[in-house]
């Protein structure tokens, strides 16, 4: 009877979840401004930190079109740039024209103006590098994850996702007790919000991942447990198949580095709520 009650839950939780799915970054992830000078001459900006993330979620929207060509649960990618001149603004809109990279909108803020951008788009996720945007996002109940750091134009066709196991699998309970395992409270309260809001895109993410074959699909999901046992990552499975989502690959790391495996599966999002810089910390069992 629990089983078939949880089928339901998540039949209703999808049909509140309707296409696009709508993904937000800022325009210093998706540009280098940091190469160019202030007068700007180019042609176009240089690529930036998320500049093959786009490509890969191109790749997919295509593949999906393919498929079906009404299909509407498709990425839609906005951008936001904050405090910029009317020069870069410009420049923004031209550089995406130049690359034919896809961008539903675009939204130039006031920094203070982030969060209420985002939760007037009803964005499913935001994603940036920098990880005090992501954790005021998660703390305002946007969903937010780290854009990986891509630095060169590697596999194109093939957009990657890690959800953390550690985040995902760990019950109320047991985060509460991460503070005898030295966590902070401000850590403890961002993990619990990082799990609340993964679940509506973790949903998303598997309806489109279904779409798909077990071999040469456009999107992979993986789960990353860093710090937790074997127990953690088998209840992040569980839960992430409750969700509608059955994870690619699974990596159960107990308190190893997990550089290595993120230097060669080359996430695009990286979804674990500060986890993985958390090695230095004992094994939960």
């Amino acid at each position: 009877m629990q089983v078939k009650d949880e089928y339901f839950k998540i039949m209703e939780d999808k049909k509140s979840c309707t296409g696009p799915l709508m993904i937000a970054l800022q325009y210093n992830d998706l540009f280098d401004l940091d190469s160019v000078s202030t007068s700007i001459n180019t042609d176009a900006l240089p690529k930036g930190r998320a500049f093959t993330f786009i490509k890969a979620v191109q790749t997919v929207n295509e593949r999906l079109l393919e498929k079906n060509k009404t299909e509407s649960l498709l990425f839609e990618v906005i951008l936001v740039a904050k405090e910029c001149s009317e020069e870069i603004k410009l420049k923004i809109v031209e550089s995406v024209k130049h690359y034919g990279l896809e961008i539903g909108k675009f939204f130039f803020c006031k920094k203070e103006e982030l969060i209420n951008t985002l939760q007037s788009n009803k964005v499913k996720l935001f994603l940036s590098t920098d990880k005090n945007d992501v954790n005021e996002a998660l703390h305002s109940g946007i969903p937010a994850a780290l854009l990986y750091d891509q630095a060169d134009d590697h596999v194109l066709n093939q957009l990657k996702v890690i959800f953390s196991g550690d985040v995902i699998g760990f019950s109320e309970d047991s985060f509460d007790s991460l503070s005898d395992f030295g966590f902070s409270e401000t850590q403890i309260e961002t993990f619990k919000a990082a799990k609340i809001c993964m679940k509506e895109f973790a949903i998303l993410i598997g309806e489109m991942r279904r779409k798909f074959g077990q071999e040469n699909s456009p999107l992979c999901t993986c789960v990353l447990t860093s710090w937790g046992s074997r127990n953690v990552c088998a209840s992040a499975l569980k839960t992430l198949r409750e969700w509608g989502l059955d994870a690619d690959v699974a990596f159960c790391l107990a308190g190893a580095p997990c550089n290595p495996i993120l230097a060669v599966v080359k996430p695009h999002i990286l979804w674990d709520g500060g986890f993985h810089n958390m090695r230095d910390l004992s094994t939960q069992s």
